[in-house]
């Protein structure tokens, strides 16, 4: 989902990252031949590109129901303790939607089937939401720390 181009800031790592007008962060690179965007190497290229539409992965995630609560929320995890059950396909309950929060590090979270099949890398700035009975599992990327809240409609 296309969305407007609020600001740059740089990554831990020294890369670009546009700040979407919805709040989200993605990286905009230039790599050559994958990735060809060498106006972000200049700070005149990055400003003309304020306002620019920049289509947002995280905006194409299901959504969580306008009025929810978080009714559990598991141990935090790091990357030496994830349960086995989450880095493979699983559901959760009927009615039960879930909130993946990444505090440090990153995390790939995949949906496996459904209408939101696709797959995401989390981090402090960008939370998984997970549907009802729909698969789904995650996968270390090096050090992280994360927790899953489990949140249902009012």
């Amino acid at each position: 989902m296309d969305r407007a181009i609020a600001s740059f800031v740089r990554d831990d790592e020294g890369h670009w990252v546009a700040v979407l007008a919805c709040g989200h962060r993605q990286h905009v690179r230039h790599k050559p031949p994958f990735e060809v965007r060498e106006w972000v190497t200049t700070e005149t290229g990055r400003a003309s590109r304020v306002g620019a539409p920049l289509d947002c992965l995280f905006c194409d995630q299901p959504v969580l129901p306008a009025e929810h609560e978080v009714y559990k929320t598991t141990p935090t995890f790091r990357e030496t303790t994830v349960p086995t059950g989450l880095l493979r396909d699983h559901r959760t309950k009927a009615g039960t939607f879930g909130r993946i929060v990444v505090t440090e590090g990153r995390l790939l979270y995949v949906i496996t089937e459904g209408a939101y099949r696709g797959s995401w890398i989390l981090g402090p700035h960008a939370a998984g939401i997970i549907e009802p009975e729909v698969l789904h599992h995650v996968a270390t990327r090096g050090g992280v720390t994360f927790r899953v809240e489990f949140i249902r409609a009012r």
